[in-house]
């Protein structure tokens, strides 16, 4: 009877704490927006994105000026050398091609490692609030199709990060 006893009030005990886990949502995207330095990332991308630019706009100046001496002296060369040139075309115009594709993956590349370290001290802030205010479960709103309770700590978090 004792053991029974003792079972039924542990089992009370564990419902009775399981439905008092905290739950609290965030906005991340919004304090991200927000966060110091945040604003360095676009001139950054845009400085990356120029140099990239540049880099094509060279590589089709070359292509431009290879192809225009060999349409010049295509009449006069010989089969071996009209060959040797079509190659270094093609070579030419298959490295831009390839950069090309690449370009976009090096953007990708570099905005996540400008936006990493902001993300980090974020998921830092978020992790300090849930555990100083005993949350169970942090959920971003982003994600989140639906909430009603919970309690939003993105005011939290900004306090944390000393963003007003």
């Amino acid at each position: 009877m004792k053991k029974t006893f003792l079972f039924i009030t542990a089992l009370f005990l564990f419902a009775v704490t399981a439905n008092a886990q905290k739950y609290g949502h965030v906005n991340s995207a919004e304090i991200l927006k927000i966060m110091p330095g945040v604003d360095s990332i676009q001139i950054k991308l845009l400085a990356f994105q120029s140099e990239l630019e540049s880099e094509f706009e060279s590589m089709m100046a070359e292509f431009q000026t290879k192809k225009d001496k060999f349409d010049k002296d295509a009449g006069t060369m010989s089969s071996a050398v009209r060959q040797v040139r079509e190659k270094e075309l093609v070579d030419l115009q298959t490295r831009i091609q390839e950069f090309q594709y690449g370009v976009q993956e090096d953007l990708e590349e570099k905005k996540y490692e400008l936006v990493k370290p902001f993300q980090d001290k974020l998921q830092s802030a978020i992790n300090d609030v849930a555990k100083e205010h005993n949350f169970a479960y942090v959920f971003d709103v982003q994600t989140l199709l639906y909430y009603e309770k919970g309690e939003d700590i993105t005011d939290l978090v900004k306090k944390k990060l000393g963003i007003k």
